[in-house]
């Protein structure tokens, strides 16, 4: 009893200090926090997590349209220059260039930015090997509460849709249209891929989930990412089980040192969870530069995953990834190479309820 009522006094004293704070808050807080929430931090992540997939999910994903919508951006990023433009005339803005080979659209997640480490990192990298990348702003829809954001994953996947509809009316093949989304986004992209399929009656080339979001979406259901969404989905989970997803949900899934770990990494950090989800965007865009710097075992069995051994043939994912590949791989880093982590990408904190809540 003693130290359920110390937990809770814990708890009510981290959300008026860390309400409204930003994910790295989370790291200069961890020494702070009582012995028995930052020994179980993760846990009380889950179990927040849940608490999302009691709503029913109808309800939660029934938005077509928001008042949003019209306002949201596509930011085009080329080696000369960078400009921003509505989504609603994007496929206008797309004629002022020769059509590239490949059409990649990156859609960041709950409180990114076109700007941030994340979308930087992939820009930067992507653009070595094409000509021109596309990022969704999505702001104006992921930057409020967390069920809110999730909530308005469909009208996003809708507006997406109608500019992929667009552009492939001006002669861009389904197949050269590449959707990269990280956490939130990836669930964005999962959901354009089943609009597609239902009135284009094709599937778009690939779909890179990088780290998708657990909360809200453990349920398998039409709402989240899956396998069919594309002719390939290849699948980053870097914080399996806690903030991205467990269960294997593309063609290929990577899972970046094992199911349920903290990531090497991130190691000196007392909390670490988002740091550990910003791994599966770090080791992609190394992967455009390098493409055997995402090397992957392929897994035999969940057993084989788990334990961390897998005995299959190791195998080049990430960019150039075949899409011949299909199953678990697993990727272990050096763990003698540190890179920087010095991550500044909002997370879900369990603790904020304004965070959850915020309309």
């Amino acid at each position: 009893m003693r130290r359920a009522s110390a937990a809770a006094s814990g708890l009510l004293m981290v959300l008026y200090v860390i309400a409204d704070a930003g994910g790295d808050t989370l790291d200069i807080l961890g020494a702070a926090l009582p012995p028995f929430i930052a020994n179980n931090f993760e846990q009380l992540v889950k179990a927040a997590a849940d608490s999302c997939d009691i709503l029913p999910l109808e309800l939660l994903f029934s938005r077509r349209y928001t008042s949003e919508i019209p306002f949201l951006d596509m930011v085009e990023f080329t080696r000369e220059s960078t400009r921003a433009y509505k989504i609603s005339a994007a496929h206008q803005r797309l004629r002022d260039h020769p059509p590239p080979p490949l059409l990649i659209i990156y859609i960041p997640g709950w409180w990114n930015t076109p700007t941030d480490e994340s979308s930087e990192a992939l820009v930067t990298a992507l653009l070595h090997k094409n000509p021109i990348v596309l990022v969704v702003d999505t702001r104006p829809i992921f930057r409020r509460g967390y069920i809110a954001s999730a909530s308005r994953v469909k009208a996003l996947a809708h507006l997406l849709h109608s500019f992929i509809t667009k552009v492939h009316q001006q002669g861009y093949p389904l197949s050269s249209i590449h959707l990269i989304g990280f956490s939130l986004g990836a669930h964005v992209a999962g959901m354009t891929g089943k609009l597609v399929q239902r009135s284009l009656h094709g599937r778009l080339g690939r779909i890179i989930a990088l780290d998708p979001a657990r909360p809200c979406f453990m349920r398998p259901s039409d709402y989240r990412l899956n396998r069919s969404d594309a002719d390939f989905v290849q699948v980053v989970h870097s914080s399996a089980g806690v903030l991205g997803l467990e269960q294997p949900v593309g063609d290929a899934d990577i899972y970046v040192n094992g199911v349920s770990v903290k990531q090497p990494e991130c190691r000196d950090r007392s909390i670490t969870l988002e740091c550990d989800h910003a791994q599966a965007w770090r080791l992609y865009a190394a992967s455009v530069i390098n493409e055997r710097s995402l090397m992957a075992r392929k897994c035999y069995t969940w057993e084989q995953l788990m334990n961390g051994y897998c005995t299959g043939n190791e195998t080049a994912m990430g960019y150039s990834c075949s899409v011949n590949f299909r199953g678990m791989f697993l990727y272990k880093s050096n763990n003698g190479i540190q890179q920087k982590t010095d991550t500044h990408v909002q997370v879900f904190n369990p603790f904020d309820i304004f965070s959850w809540f915020q309309l």
